[in-house]
C-alpha cells in the first residue's frame, strides 16, 4: 500500500491543485448559456455553458468546441475565440464548456481500485460519460444551435486522458483533439499499451491532434535525458513523450498532428497558450493572407482569390463556408477609397450574393454607387438595404439623394 502511495503522491498533488483551481471557478459566467440534462445514461443532471456568437439562430453554422473542465477552462477558450475569429484568422464557433459533478469519474477511462474521491466514488466512468457527450449532450447542442458537422475536444491533465481515449477508440465523434499535459501514467498508462496498435493500423485522414507537455522536470533534465529516466515523477511527461513517438511511428494513418513542448510553463500554467496554439494549428488554413500586391495592383481581382481561398476553406471543413462579411467589406471600400472601382465593385457585389439577409451589404453597394456617382443604383440598393432592416445612418442617405 504505501508503494501505490508513493506511487501516486506527485500525479494526485497536481490533481488536487487542479480541484482548487476548478472548485474556485464554479460559478455562472456572464453572456454564457446554461444547458441542464437530465442525463439517463449518467442518471444524474448535467450542466454545460454555451457560448453562441450570435446568441439567435440565422443561415450561418459554426463548428463547436467541446470543452473537458468548463468550469476552468471556458472563459480562456470563449475570449480566444471571440478575438480570433474578429480578425478572420479562424471562424467564428460555438463553445460547449462541460461541468463535472465529479471529474475523476468523468475524466478516468478504467477504474483504479486505490483512488476514491472525497464522497467515496470511484474512478473510471469514462466511457459513460464519452457516451453522454455523443448521446445526449450533442444532440442537444444540434437542437439549440446552428451547429456546423465540425467539432474539436479538448481537455487538460485527465482532461486530456478523456481526450486520447476518445481519439483512440471513437475517433469519428470529433474532428479534431486537443491534448494539454495529459495524465497517462493512469492505471499503468494501460491507455497508452493500447494506443500502439490502434495508430499503426487505423486511418486518421481528415483528423486533426494537438498535443501539449509542460515542464515539470529537475533543473537541467531535458527532453531527450528525462527519457532515461525510470522513476515515478516523471511519468507525465515520458509517457507524453512516447505518445508523440508513436505518432511518429505511424505516419501511414494519414493523421494531421502537431506537439509543442513548453519549457516555461507547469502543468497548471501550460492550458492557457496551449489552447491558444491548439486553434491556431487546427485553423491553420483559415486565414487569408493580404500583402501590399494584391491591394495596390488594380488588375487583380481579389474576389475571385478570395473564392479560391474559402473553396479549400470549405473542403478542409467539410461544408460550405463562404468569405466573412466584414473582411470583403474592409477590402472593398479600401478598393473604392483608392479608385480601384472595378475590384471595388465586384467585392461589393461579392458580399451581396453571399449574404442576402445583410442590409449592410446592400447599403455598403450603395455606398459603391454613391462613390462613382451613380445616383440611381445607389437610391436602389438603399431602398433594398431598408426593406431588409430600417437603419437611420441608410434612411438619411437615400432622403439627402432623393432631395436633390
Amino acid at each position: 500500500m504505501k508503494k501505490m502511495i508513493k506511487r501516486y503522491l506527485i500525479p494526485l498533488f497536481l490533481m488536487l491543485i487542479s480541484f482548487t483551481l476548478f472548485a474556485q471557478a464554479k460559478k455562472e459566467i456572464t453572456g454564457a448559456d446554461v444547458v441542464v440534462i437530465n442525463s439517463k445514461i449518467l442518471k444524474e443532471k448535467r450542466v454545460a455553458w454555451v457560448y453562441n456568437p450570435v446568441n439567435k439562430k440565422e443561415s450561418r453554422i459554426y463548428p463547436v468546441i467541446y470543452v473537458l473542465d468548463g468550469e476552468s477552462h471556458f472563459k480562456p477558450v470563449v475570449a480566444m475565440v471571440e478575438f480570433l475569429s474578429a480578425a478572420n484568422i479562424i471562424p467564428p464557433m460555438i463553445v460547449v464548456g462541460i461541468l463535472h459533478s465529479n471529474r475523476m469519474r468523468d475524466l478516468t477511462p478504467t477504474i483504479e481500485d486505490t483512488l476514491i474521491d472525497s464522497r467515496g466514488e470511484r474512478s473510471g466512468g469514462g466511457e459513460s460519460f464519452i457516451s453522454f457527450i455523443k448521446n445526449e449532450l450533442f444532440p442537444v447542442i444540434q437542437s439549440k444551435y446552428s451547429t456546423a458537422p465540425y467539432r474539436i475536444l479538448m481537455g487538460h491533465s485527465v482532461g486530456g486522458l478523456t481526450v486520447i481515449n476518445t481519439f483512440i477508440h471513437h475517433k469519428d465523434y470529433f474532428d479534431a483533439y486537443v491534448s494539454i499535459d495529459a495524465s497517462l501514467w493512469w492505471n499503468k498508462h494501460t491507455l497508452l499499451k493500447e494506443s500502439k496498435t490502434t495508430l499503426a493500423v487505423d486511418n486518421y485522414a481528415n483528423k486533426k491532434l494537438f498535443l501539449a507537455i509542460a515542464n515539470r522536470m529537475e533543473k537541467g533534465v531535458d527532453t531527450s535525458a528525462v527519457q532515461k529516466d525510470t522513476t515515478e515523477n516523471t511519468e507525465l511527461i515520458r509517457y507524453n513523450l512516447e505518445l508523440i513517438r508513436n505518432i511518429k511511428n505511424n505516419q501511414q494513418n494519414n493523421l494531421g498532428f502537431e506537439y509543442k513542448y513548453y519549457a516555461d510553463d507547469n502543468h497548471n500554467s501550460v492550458s492557457f497558450i496551449a489552447e491558444y496554439d491548439a486553434i491556431r494549428f487546427i485553423f491553420s488554413y483559415y486565414k487569408f493572407d493580404l500583402y501590399a500586391s494584391l491591394l495596390e495592383n488594380k488588375d487583380i481581382r481579389l474576389d475571385s482569390l478570395l473564392d479560391a481561398h474559402y473553396k479549400n476553406v470549405s473542403k478542409e471543413l467539410g461544408y460550405i463556408v463562404k468569405p466573412a462579411e466584414n473582411l470583403v467589406n474592409g477590402l472593398a471600400y479600401y478598393s473604392l477609397k483608392t479608385k480601384q472601382f472595378s475590384k471595388a465593385e465586384y467585392l461589393f457585389k461579392m458580399n451581396v450574393s453571399n449574404y442576402p439577409e445583410s442590409s449592410n451589404a446592400f447599403d455598403s453597394l450603395g455606398d459603391f454607387y454613391l462613390g462613382t456617382n451613380d445616383k440611381v443604383n445607389a437610391a436602389k440598393w438603399y431602398k433594398k438595404a431598408l426593406q431588409i432592416t430600417e437603419m437611420p445612418e441608410t434612411r438619411k442617405k437615400l432622403k439627402e439623394l432623393e432631395d436633390k
